[in-house]
Order: structure tokens, then C-alpha cells, then sequence
């Protein structure tokens, strides 16, 4: 039965191959989430050869474009997931985001504040 089977939408490229400096967020906005149930993200890294801390990917929700959760409330719900991390290594991880609003902003951190990491890629799609 087709009507049982999941949908799911293609994936889109959002960051490529850029650098997060020290400290630095980078971030991706969805909108038009109606009808869908959940946002994957899948996130790819290269880690500075002497780092010492990984990257964390958070979200927020948001009933506006320019309305969100705090960044420290989503993390004390829960909202984020690191990437494990060794220095120089690459990693990458994919994480399932239900959709709870009509916005949702994904959050890339790096968490060393000392080094840049190379970003390789941030996609996304969608899940019905």
C-alpha cells in the first residue's frame, strides 16, 4: 500500500566545504514544513589536526522566521547532538529533527574555540 509508505522529499546542500572558525555557528533556516513530520540533517566534518573539541548540531524551533527557542533552552531540552570527535579525523552524523513547528533552525557549533574545523557539508530533507 502506497498510502502507508513514507515520503520522503530530495536532499538539499546547504554548506559546502567552509570553514567554521573558532567558536563559530553557522546556521540553516527551514520554513514550509507543513505536511512533513521530521527534518533529517546530515553533517560532515574534517577536524583541525590540534583540536581539542568537536562540533555540536543544535535546533530550535520557532513559530516565526525571526522568533526561536533560546540556544541554552534547546540544549537544556535536549535539542542538539555532537559529533564525536577526534583531532584531525572526519566524521559525520545524521540526525532526525521532528518537525513540533512551523520553523526550525539548525544550528552548527563549533565547540573549539581555538581552532577551525573545515565544515564539508550540511544537507538536509524531509520525512512525511
Amino acid at each position: 500500500m502506497d498510502v502507508l509508505r513514507p515520503a520522503r522529499s530530495a536532499p538539499v546542500l546547504h554548506i559546502w566545504n567552509e570553514n567554521l572558525v573558532g567558536g563559530e555557528t553557522k546556521e540553516v533556516r527551514l520554513h514550509d514544513l507543513d505536511g512533513w513530520s521530521a527534518v533529517v540533517v546530515a553533517v560532515r566534518v574534517t577536524y583541525h589536526p590540534e583540536a581539542t573539541a568537536g562540533v555540536r548540531v543544535r535546533w530550535l524551533y520557532g513559530p516565526a522566521w525571526d522568533t526561536w527557542d533560546s540556544e541554552e533552552d534547546a540544549e537544556v531540552e535536549g535539542n542538539y547532538a555532537d559529533l564525536t570527535f577526534s583531532p584531525g579525523a572526519h566524521r559525520q552524523r545524521t540526525i532526525l529533527i521532528p518537525v513540533l513547528s512551523p520553523y526550525v533552525k539548525v544550528q552548527v557549533v563549533n565547540l573549539d574555540t581555538a581552532r577551525t574545523h573545515l565544515l564539508v557539508g550540511v544537507w538536509t530533507w524531509l520525512l512525511r
